[in-house]
């Protein structure tokens, strides 16, 4: 038997209860709020006592409420997708389309939900990750953005298996990711969060058919009182993450107070290093390359300083970091190239040795990839009348890791002019046989590390004898680098080196320096006719 519909419920009666139910469906936020309202709606058309589904028999269902029924499962299917639609812009809004993490906007929420706990809520306290992938701008340039993507899903998926329960993990953006643990015991857990983190991305990741490696410097800081914020957190887990690259990369940092003293300073060098670019506060010191066995004079290895006003010579290894983090590299090689350029052609015309010095300047990575990089050194040779065959350019080996098509043929480009590339510390870093043999290079500069193993016994020494034989076989010159005792030359003339540098010989002089010994080596060899190791 079906219900007896009341007799007060009228045709108007079901019209205003249908309006109403209407008002209620448009105002409600979710499914589940719209599934409450259509089960209240069904209750009041029918007569009931409790909630009803929609979905009722129909044979139960009275004739004069059946069309009032239909009304209000329409304005109920309407109602479903508008908060379907509703669901989905919110959660567009809340997750990053490349990894399927949250994205800034929701991580920021939910850290700000995180930090209002905090208080009086017990020992544990909220810690936030930071990580920044390592070199991730060469997996761009080199493999291309469509890779560079492919390594961020990846990323993205090795994190999501490191967190337990109630953790987030974001990208806010580029190659940056963040992760929440909203509730951490004490600072050595959230530094066994972010070692496992580490730790995972030091896998190599597969894409376009290579290998590469994906490794992230992570930066963690423990949320400590109530007066946090999340603008704040972030701050401080970016400064740990930046001294955990500078501390060597792929490790763990924590935020000590320290940090943010040293990023102020930072913030207080960079701006001076960028008064020395615009005023030119540079100086350049020369450091002799010399022929094994003998010493003779060869080259000369150009290297900037910064003549500080008030803190006197700072040595690179204080700002080349720095220049190469805002690009400042980028004009301070410039001025060096055209200065030791026109300093080494003035030295040929007070100094007629026979043959020439060459002369050697290093060209950082930003340097290669500028565009207008041939004009630059095209316009310093043209500028100082140098021959392109007394330049020699040294590229580092991280140059070599960047094998794209672009940066092939702006070497290819330089070796056009006339110009002699070098390999920078090689050993240390990307060296490959393979990429040797297209490289368009010309010296192999042996890493200082192999000339301090030539003393501690046999199987170093025989690592460094194979490189200079494959250097032989690949018709590559070789010059060792930062020779400190004399018995580390002897061995390296014995083995076949053919040149070398360092503090045994020489530090790096200044001009005066230079022409003093310019005129000591017109004394001790006259003009012979004897090649330029280029």
């Amino acid at each position: 038997m079906g219900w007896q519909f009341p007799a007060a419920r009228r045709a108007a009666g079901r019209q205003r209860l249908l309006a109403a139910a209407g008002a209620a469906l448009l105002a409600a936020p979710d499914a589940a709020a719209v599934h409450r309202v259509a089960a209240e709606a069904t209750a009041e058309l029918l007569g009931l006592d409790a909630p009803a589904e929609l979905a009722v028999d129909p044979e139960l269902v009275p004739d004069e409420a059946r069309d009032a029924l239909d009304s209000l499962r329409a304005q109920v299917t309407l109602a479903l997708e508008r908060a379907d639609l509703a669901a989905e812009v919110a959660r567009r809004a809340s997750v990053d389309p490349l990894t399927g993490l949250a994205n800034r906007t929701a991580f920021s929420r939910r850290l700000q939900e995180a930090l209002g706990t905090l208080e009086g809520s017990g020992p544990a306290a909220p810690a936030l990750l930071l990580l920044d992938l390592d070199d991730f701008k060469t997996i761009n340039d080199s493999l291309g953005h469509s890779s560079g993507d492919e390594v961020l899903r990846v990323v993205a998926e090795r994190l999501r298996g490191c967190l337990g329960p109630g953790d987030l993990a974001a990208r806010l953006g580029g190659d940056e990711f963040a992760v929440l643990g909203p509730e951490v015991a004490d600072e050595g857990e959230a530094v066994a969060l972010g070692e496992r983190m580490a730790a995972i991305l030091r896998s190599p990741v597969t894409v376009s058919g290579r290998e590469v490696l994906a490794r992230a410097s992570v930066g963690v800081r423990l949320a400590r009182g109530g007066d946090e914020d999340p603008e704040r957190l972030l701050r401080d887990a970016d400064m740990a993450m930046y001294a955990a690259k500078t501390a060597g990369r792929a490790g763990v940092r924590v935020f000590d107070t320290a940090m943010h003293t040293r990023a102020v300073q930072r913030l207080d060098f960079e701006a001076a290093l960028r008064r020395a670019v615009i005023r030119q506060q540079f100086t350049v010191r020369y450091q002799p390359v010399v022929e094994l066995p003998g010493g003779k004079l060869a080259g000369l290895e150009a290297l900037v300083r910064w003549d500080h006003p008030e803190r006197g010579l700072v040595m690179p290894g204080e700002f080349v970091a720095l220049a190469e983090d805002t690009g400042l590299i980028v004009p301070i090689g410039r001025w060096v190239l055209h200065a030791a350029c026109q300093a080494a052609r003035d030295w040929q015309r007070r100094f007629p040795l026979q043959p020439h010095p060459f002369l050697s300047v290093n060209l950082s990575v930003r340097q290669l990839q500028q565009p207008d990089l041939l004009e630059d050194v095209a316009g310093a040779l043209d500028a100082s009348g140098l021959d392109p065959d007394q330049l020699m350019l040294e590229i580092t080996e991280s140059v070599l890791a960047a094998d794209q098509e672009a940066m092939l043929e702006r070497l290819s480009g330089l070796r056009a002019l006339g110009v002699h590339l070098a390999i920078d510390d090689f050993g240390t870093g990307y060296s490959s046989l393979a990429y040797l043999r297209h490289l368009p290079v010309d010296v192999l500069k042996l890493a200082k590390p192999f000339v301090d193993g030539l003393l501690h016994g046999a199987e170093e020494a025989a690592l460094t004898n194979a490189i200079l034989r494959i250097a032989d076989l690949l018709g590559l010159r070789v010059i060792a680098e930062g020779i400190e005792q004399a018995a580390q030359a002897a061995e390296l003339a014995r083995l076949g080196c053919p040149y070398g540098q360092g503090f045994h010989f020489a530090r790096p002089l200044d001009q005066f320096a230079v022409e003093a010994l310019l005129v000591a080596e017109q004394a001790r060899h006259p003009q012979v006719d004897r090649r330029l190791i280029v």
